[in-house]
């Protein structure tokens, strides 16, 4: 019979992985279980580059959050000694409207030194590799960074095994009960028990909720690498930030070249079709290159050169397209941490901290009512 634990967490990805180590830390027995090797490129939690920044949430329900993220990575990176999980690049996000909501909230983004508008001219003089025309126009915020998610994951593991944690891949879950005495988890190894149990398990929460009636879903997705046709030089790090473009399709998005990765990375945002996160397509086809070959053109000439690399990922999604980060209606034991909904990597030691505080003592620091599960209760 297998030992007993503290926490049984579910998913060792980028949320995942951060909550066994909030918990390992703490003294506590903790047993994270993962489908697949870890780190993985079977969900969401991979593709060497992620973004963060902090003047979209400024004023809005997001902004302790992601200020708290801040603090966080930044003390993974510390007691990691890993700086490349977080390189300061800075973020250019480029609009087609004349009025972005999230930059007109009280306190306004400029206000609190993490937010410049740039006209079109100043892109231009700035950022000359972007090939932008009316009506775009930009803002600046000097905090974006480029995240490393396979490192984060692995940083992670490894600080919450130090920590004591056990963490098994290639383990998945077939089942968990919960009672008011404890919880139990099934998989294809063993049975194993605890006081507690965190799901994090990304596009694979809809399945694990199914019994709550709660619709959410796995989108496909897709993202490349070329290398530049030119002037290479101004897509490294010291010249190209981090950044998204508002466009008809959907936001694209991409970052600098590293120096681990040939190319340049850019996706889609919020392209996909709905899928089984266990049976679908997993290969990436002409479609997905000309996807990203539409925002080259546009935007990028002299970035459109040779395909180095194309993969797909996951995004999570609830109905209304806003996390979860609360305790299981039915079971007080079971803390919920997903889905994160498509842009959950920036946010992810932040609600990962939460999640530990939830599982423990039932309540969290962050102001997180916007992201309790009975919002959706009541519309499903």
């Amino acid at each position: 019979m297998p030992e007993s634990f503290d926490v049984i967490v579910v998913g060792v990805g980028a949320v995942g992985s951060a909550t066994c180590y909030h918990l390992a830390k703490q003294g506590l027995r903790v047993l994270g279980l993962e489908r697949f090797a870890i780190p993985h490129a079977q969900g969401g939690s991979h593709g060497n580059s992620r973004q963060t920044k902090i003047a979209p949430y400024i004023g809005g329900p997001y902004e302790a959050i992601i200020l708290r993220a801040y603090e966080l990575w930044r003390e993974l990176v510390a007691e990691s000694q890993q700086p490349d999980i977080m390189v300061t690049t800075g973020f250019l996000d480029v609009h087609r409207q004349p009025q972005v909501a999230h930059y007109n909230r009280t306190p306004a983004p400029k206000d609190t030194g993490y937010f410049e508008k740039l006209d079109l001219a100043e892109i231009r003089h700035r950022f000359p590799q972007f090939q932008l025309t009316e009506p775009y126009w930009g803002t600046w915020d000097p905090t974006g960074a480029l995240l490393r998610p396979e490192l984060a994951i692995t940083s992670f593991v490894r600080m919450a095994m130090q920590q004591g944690a056990t963490i098994l891949g290639n383990t998945p879950v077939q089942s968990w009960k919960a009672d008011r005495f404890g919880v139990s988890v099934q998989t294809d190894r063993d049975t194993y028990s605890a006081g507690r149990l965190v799901l994090c398990a990304g596009p694979w929460m809809g399945k694990l909720l199914s019994d709550l009636s709660i619709v959410c879903t796995a989108n496909r997705m897709s993202f490349g690498w070329v290398w530049p046709l030119r002037n290479a030089k101004s897509f490294l790090p010291e010249a190209m930030p981090c950044w998204c473009i508002d466009d008809e399709p959907g936001i694209y998005y991409g970052f600098p070249m590293m120096t681990d990765v040939p190319g340049y990375k850019i996706g889609l945002h919020w392209y996909g079709e709905n899928v089984d996160p266990d049976q679908f397509d997993r290969m990436p086809n002409a479609h997905d290159e000309e996807l990203i070959r539409v925002g080259l053109r546009k935007f990028f000439p002299d970035g459109n050169g040779p395909l180095l690399g194309l993969r797909t990922c996951l995004y999570d999604h609830t109905p209304d397209d806003v996390p979860i980060i609360d305790t299981h209606p039915d079971h007080d034991l079971v803390t919920l941490c997903g889905p994160l909904c498509g842009a959950g990597f920036k946010f992810v030691p932040a609600y990962a901290e939460a999640a530990a505080e939830l599982a423990v003592t039932g309540t969290t620091t962050l102001p997180l009512d916007f992201l309790r599960i009975k919002r959706l209760l009541k519309q499903s």
